[in-house]
Formats: structure tokens, C-alpha cells, sequence
């Protein structure tokens, strides 16, 4: 049966091959090949479904289209056509445009799932890839074919969200060690509070809820420069974070959010642009104020960690939510692509960044988690 359905295409193919030199003017004989090979494919278009919230926070799926995604490749020893970065999770390959080039114009068939039925290849007609597909090249004078497997690969999981995996506490970070050693300094130099470190500066709050700095690695301390409302600092709790300044070198932009007592939903926000570099200008801490017409404000949390990773810098709390803040602590809105551990539930916890993967201390469980969010 096989053997026929080859031999009919093949025949058909010859029909229209003999009607075309009939037309031609040239009388020369036309040039008959050989040989046989697939030298090209790609992915002209293929649908993804991607789930998105509206603005009144529905879910919502969204139809993209993508046009030659990933490369693929081509071994023409085992005669595989595959892609080695896998395709975005959601695509759907059951209704895949690809264009495939072939070794001197040879005839391309596509092989049905079930059976030896053939179909003319057509870069116009969607080609179902959701399984391997067998390709089929002829050379020009259809005495021979070789045949190629297609595996289009896509990724299983949504890689738009974290993967989190439960680790040992031996494979924590030793942020701990870095804890520990600020406490101890704080206990010596009689400061209520450690805030958090920078390139140069490290901060505290002392008993009088003032921010006091120190450049020495907590050798000595003096009161810093506050350029605002004292009594809007977070002295009831406070996260800090430090990431390069990306405007000007030698120079760190710091946040610090948490609680105060005259601030009843909202954290408050402070920020400090500190520079380090020769001949620098001194710098305050300013608030960043909170505006009632922004709906994205960061809400009065516990146990609030404060971290930049990914471009990002997050704050996660007492209420179960990652925060994501992409102007530098103005607005902050929550997603799907950053969500805490499935079951998570400490209610003493802190969350830190070694830019890589996201660690999360669990101090009231004694767990650990390592979370990453592959682009």
C-alpha cells in the first residue's frame, strides 16, 4: 500500500512536471537531480495562550502570535528536526505555518499520524506538530526520498510564575552569619535596631528611633541625615534594600519601607540615593510620599522583607503576597508570576536574594525554600 501511494504522488508529481516544460519555450532538457535533503525550517506563526488579569482583576487568556520563535535543527545523520530551546509554555502546536526549504526544489510531503497517506507540503496550510511528524523529500526525477522526524518542543510548566523547591537549611545562604554579627554590634553600641547595609554605609535605628549611619563596618556611629517627617519612619518594623545606581557610578539607591504608628494601611516608603565615590556630595533620606490616587501603594505588613531580583525589587510580608515594584518603590502591584511556596503558611519568616534565586527562612517552621523565575 505504501509502496503505491508513493508511486501515485509520484506520478502526479510527473503530470505536473511535464505540463510545465510542454508550456516552456526552451527546448533544452530539463536538469534532473539526484539527490535529496530538508535545508531549511522554521516557525512562521504559531498561536499562545497566555492567562493575564484584567483591570478589575479577572482572569483573562490572551491569544499571541509568534513568528520563527526558536531556531531548529537540522542532522542530517539521523535525519531529526528539532528545536533545543523549547517553546514557550501555552503554544499551541496543532496549528503550526512553517516554511521548509529543500536540496534543489525537491518535492516535500507531509505523512499522515495514522496509515501511509501523503499530503503536498504548503507554507500557506497549518501542519499539526503536537506529536513527531514524519517529513518526506523526493529528488526532482522522484525515484528516491529520504524521510525526516519533526519533534516540536514545548516547555510543560509555566515558566512565567516561581518554581520554588524545599531545600535543607545547610543549603541556605549565610545570611545568617551577617545577622548575627549586626546584632552583636548593635548590643555593644546600644542602637535599638540594624536597618540593613550598603557599599560603603550601614544603618541603624538608635533608642530614640533616630537613623544612625556608620562607614567603618559599625566601628562608629553618627545620627544621618533625615529630609523630612521623622515620626513617618518605619521604627515599628523595616525592611532595606541596596542595588547599584544605575544613572551614576559609584553610587547606591536605597529603600527602606515598614511600619510607623501614624500610618494606619499604608507602609511608608523612604529612599536614599547614597554616593561614594570621590568628591561626593553628602545625601538624606526622603520620603517617597503616599499619593490617595495611587491604587498600588504598598499595605502595613509584618515581618516584611525587603529584596531586588530579577530588575525588580520585591517586598514580601505577613500577608502571604509578593510585591513587585519596577519604578523604585512608587507603585507596587502583585501577579502571577510572583507567588510565595503552594502552602506556605510561617508566620515568621524572611525572604533574601543572591540575585540568582529568591531564599525564603522560615524561622517559626525551621523550612527553607529556594524560588526561581526563569525567563
Amino acid at each position: 500500500m505504501k509502496k503505491y501511494i508513493h508511486v501515485l504522488c509520484a506520478a502526479l508529481t510527473c503530470v505536473v512536471l511535464y505540463t510545465s516544460c510542454m508550456n516552456s519555450d526552451d527546448n533544452n532538457s530539463a536538469v534532473v537531480y539526484d539527490d535529496m535533503a530538508i535545508t531549511g525550517f522554521r516557525l512562521t506563526s504559531i498561536n499562545r495562550l497566555v492567562h493575564s488579569t484584567t483591570k478589575a482583576g479577572k482572569d483573562t487568556v490572551i491569544k499571541k502570535t509568534l513568528a520563527n520563535p526558536v531556531p531548529f535543527t537540522i542532522n542530517q545523520e539521523t535525519y531529526e528536526i528539532y528545536n533545543v530551546d523549547s517553546l514557550p509554555y501555552g503554544c499551541d502546536t496543532k496549528r503550526v505555518l512553517a516554511t521548509i526549504s529543500s536540496k534543489n526544489n525537491g518535492q516535500i510531503m507531509i505523512k499522515s499520524f495514522v496509515g501511509d497517506t501523503l499530503s503536498f507540503y504548503r507554507s500557506t496550510d497549518s501542519i499539526d506538530f503536537s506529536k513527531p511528524r514524519v517529513l518526506e523529500v523526493y529528488t526532482s526525477d522522484l525515484k528516491a526520498y529520504r524521510s525526516y522526524t519533526v519533534e516540536v518542543n514545548v516547555r510543560q510548566y509555566d515558566n512565567s510564575t516561581m518554581q520554588w523547591e524545599r531545600v535543607t537549611l545547610d543549603e541556605l545562604p549565610d545570611y545568617g552569619d551577617d545577622a548575627d554579627e549586626w546584632e552583636d554590634i548593635m548590643a555593644k553600641e546600644e542602637l535599638r535596631k540594624f536597618i540593613g547595609e550598603g557599599t560603603v554605609e550601614a544603618y541603624a535605628f538608635d533608642y530614640d528611633n533616630k537613623i544612625m549611619v556608620s562607614k567603618d563596618d559599625g566601628a562608629t556611629w553618627v545620627p544621618d541625615s533625615v529630609d523630612g517627617d521623622t515620626s513617618l519612619l518605619p521604627t515599628q518594623s523595616s525592611a532595606f534594600v541596596s542595588i547599584p545606581f544605575g544613572v551614576n557610578d559609584s553610587t547606591d539607591y536605597q529603600l527602606m519601607v515598614g511600619s510607623c504608628e501614624k500610618e494606619k494601611t499604608e507602609s511608608v516608603v523612604w529612599r536614599k540615593i547614597a554616593e561614594f565615590g570621590y568628591d561626593y556630595d553628602p545625601c538624606k533620606w526622603v520620603q517617597i510620599p503616599s499619593d490617595p490616587r495611587n491604587d498600588y501603594y504598598l499595605p502595613k505588613l509584618e515581618h516584611i522583607s525587603l529584596l531586588y531580583y530579577n530588575g525588580l525589587i520585591l517586598a514580601i510580608g505577613s500577608d502571604k503576597k509578593i510585591y513587585q515594584s519596577r519604578d523604585k518603590g512608587i507603585t507596587w502591584k502583585t501577579s502571577k508570576a510572583y507567588t510565595l511556596p503552594e502552602g506556605f503558611d510561617s508566620k515568621d519568616f524572611i525572604a533574601f536574594s543572591d540575585f540568582e534565586y529568591i531564599w525564603i527562612y522560615a524561622r517559626d517552621k525551621g523550612e527553607a525554600w529556594r524560588g526561581i523565575k526563569i525567563e
